[in-house]
């Protein structure tokens, strides 16, 4: 019997690269509260990760990873972001949809909705 894959995976609702990442730490700095990636403005300031994000993250029994728009996978389709799967030997299951996320504006509250939406995952 093979063991299962698992791993948790954030899509924010962001472009990657450094000039996407350069003008995305002006706006969350300029007018944080028009940013449009709710889980990049709960989860980081402006010196990088925070900490008790970090910790939760290494928490977790699976592995974690972070995409962007342009780097989720095609299937996806299109899907409002940010989000949250758990990928299953290749199964996109969600877990956390972008109306979900935009509620939990604080890390407790977003740490919170992971442990709840993660609880079947978390406890298997």
């Amino acid at each position: 019997m093979s063991k299962v894959r698992r791993e948790l995976c954030f899509v924010y609702n962001a472009q990657s690269g450094v000039a996407h990442a350069l003008m995305d730490y002006v706006h969350k700095i300029v007018s944080p509260d028009t940013y449009a990636c709710s889980l990049c403005g709960v989860t980081y300031g402006n010196l990088g990760m925070h900490r008790e994000w970090a910790d939760y993250l290494r928490s977790l029994p699976f592995k974690t990873r972070f995409l962007y728009q342009d780097t989720m996978p095609e299937h996806l389709g299109e899907i409002s972001l940010p989000a949250a799967f758990v990928v299953e030997n290749d199964q996109w299951v969600p877990v956390i949809g972008s109306e979900e996320m935009d509620k939990a504006s604080t890390l407790e509250a977003l740490i919170e909705l992971c442990n709840t939406s993660l609880a079947d995952y978390i406890d298997a």
